[in-house]
């Protein structure tokens, strides 16, 4: 896109002056009001008034027409109050970033737009938004939303913010427990977003080559934003972390899917995709443009319900989670939608929430199996620290980067077959006499090494329970026979289950 010299804009004191105007947007009041004018006509008037939207935020004549269809929507809710959310391109940090006490306005070329202060100075006390005001200096991403604001909500009042790429899942939901307690009828959410960012020149160009680029960039950016629209803030999260993902707002609008999934009710819908590649015709770089609209109300924040004991997994329940494993390593070898289409498709049982450990095995077959030998990678969690699902997407991306075997490639994924094993809580044992083969997977620790089998390893072995002890040692790292004197165990069982079977 080029360049233009910024117009003479000028801010009040206390107002932060625009950073992008004459670039990202026409630095004349009169053009600037014409463009954008001519884009919500063009997007005309929505079916229903939304009450939050995720918008682009590129110069406007790559994005502005996607941005539009967003903002025609947001009209007709006549919102008083606008949560501003963006992420920060200009500094690194957890949380969220306020701008500086001194200011009390945005400025554009339209105008300024009033912060509101009382909801500002609500949010300054909570630890998780104490990032660096200076973030807001030269950051265009909320910026850039400004002049449709300005037009489709005149007088309406922001609170800025800016949320930093450090920003983790548990940080995520406090922001939105604390965003949530200024949400009233008069209040609309804005997240500035773009998608797939493609290409050498964003170091992230896994379909390169593709003969069908631009259909596959959109079917990549319908997955993930349809995983929003769906108000799927598991789905949405790791879709993006396990396929490394390029959008550049996935912080901020994690916040938002937390909390339209606890404190909105309503439906949301994609209602425009589309790239920089088809609107410039050249895909040698391009980026992925989406407006998602949230139609419904806010309500009081909820939590999730308590999760259900996970029990006997059921067949077709123990086909989904090997369904799960396999799109999550397909998704992060091949950085494709496979992860967010299982989501779509699948909405999981309640039990599956509960906390429990797994592992994911990846065996070699046919003639691979039976030169190389048939356990290609094997990585998991023992202690059952996060929810059933989310403990197997971790333990699947792990087993592709297994360190006793070279990393597994995307080539290998029509040849290998899938194992996942769900485990038991660990209990510690007496001593070895308590272990039982075939049943019990173990945990053993000494001098500060330790090591685990699964309680299939030693049935497939052939082992004894010594035999299984003297490898379990020797994996961690000791002399065979450590175990017979100073080491610790821990037992657990395993429901197993694999492809094919």
């Amino acid at each position: 896109m080029p360049i233009l010299l910024l117009g003479a804009v000028t801010a009040a004191a206390g107002s932060r002056p625009p950073a992008v105007a004459g670039a990202f947007y026409p630095a004349d009041a009169a053009a600037l009001r014409q463009q954008v004018d001519d884009l919500l006509a063009v997007a005309g008037k929505p079916a229903a008034a939304a009450r939050a939207i995720v918008v682009p935020h590129a110069g406007y004549v790559y994005s502005g027409a996607t941005a539009a269809t967003g903002f025609a929507a947001l009209r007709g809710a006549a919102p008083r109050r606008i949560i501003l959310l963006g992420p920060s391109h200009q500094a690194s940090f957890a949380g969220g970033a306020l701008p500086d006490r001194s200011l009390d306005s945005f400025a554009t070329p339209l105008g300024e737009i009033a912060i509101d202060g009382d909801a500002v100075t609500r949010l300054r006390g909570n630890a998780d938004f104490q990032g660096p005001p200076r973030a807001h200096d030269r950051e265009h991403c909320l910026e850039v939303e400004l002049p449709f604001l300005q037009v489709v909500a005149p007088g309406a009042r922001i609170v800025p913010v800016l949320v930093g790429e450090e920003t983790d899942a548990a940080t995520s939901r406090r922001m939105a427990r604390a965003l949530a307690e200024l949400l009233d009828p008069a209040t609309a959410i804005v997240v500035s977003s773009d998608f797939t960012h493609h290409g050498a020149n964003y170091g992230y160009s896994p379909f390169a080559g593709d003969p069908h680029l631009g259909d596959t960039l959109l079917k990549v950016g319908r997955a993930t934003a349809d995983r929003l629209a769906a108000i799927d803030p598991t789905g949405f999260w790791y879709q993006l972390e396990v396929s490394g993902d390029t959008v550049c707002g996935r912080r901020p609008l994690a916040v938002l899917a937390e909390l339209l999934d606890h404190a909105f009710t309503g439906t949301g819908s994609v209602a425009a995709l589309t790239t920089s590649g088809h609107v410039s015709g050249s895909f040698d770089f391009s980026v992925t443009y989406a407006a998602v609209t949230f139609a419904g109300s806010w309500q009081g924040w909820k939590d999730d319900p308590a999760a259900l004991p996970l029990g006997i997994l059921t067949g077709p329940e123990k086909a989904e989670l090997l369904k799960l494993a396999r799109a999550t390593l397909h998704s992060h070898l091949t950085h494709d939608s496979a992860l967010a289409s299982w989501f779509s498709g699948s909405g999981g049982d309640p039990a599956w929430r509960s906390a429990a450990g797994a592992f994911v095995t990846v065996n070699n077959t046919g003639r691979r199996a039976e030169t190389e030998g048939k356990l290609r990678a094997c990585m998991g969690i023992i202690e059952a620290r996060e929810p059933l699902i989310e403990a197997i997407m971790s333990a699947a991306v792990s087993a592709a980067h297994d360190p006793r075997f070279p990393p597994l490639t995307a080539e290998e994924l029509g040849t290998v077959e899938l194992e996942v094993s769900v485990l038991s809580p660990t209990s510690q044992v007496a001593g070895p006499e308590a272990i039982e083969v075939g049943r019990h997977g173990v945990v053993l620790s000494k001098s500060g090494r330790r090591a685990v089998f699964l309680p299939q390893v030693a049935t497939e072995q052939g082992w004894t329970r010594e035999e299984m002890l003297d490898q379990l040692s020797r994996k961690a790292g000791l002399p065979a026979d450590a175990w017979r004197q100073g080491a610790t165990f821990e037992v657990f069982t395993a429901q197993v289950f694999e492809e094919g079977s």
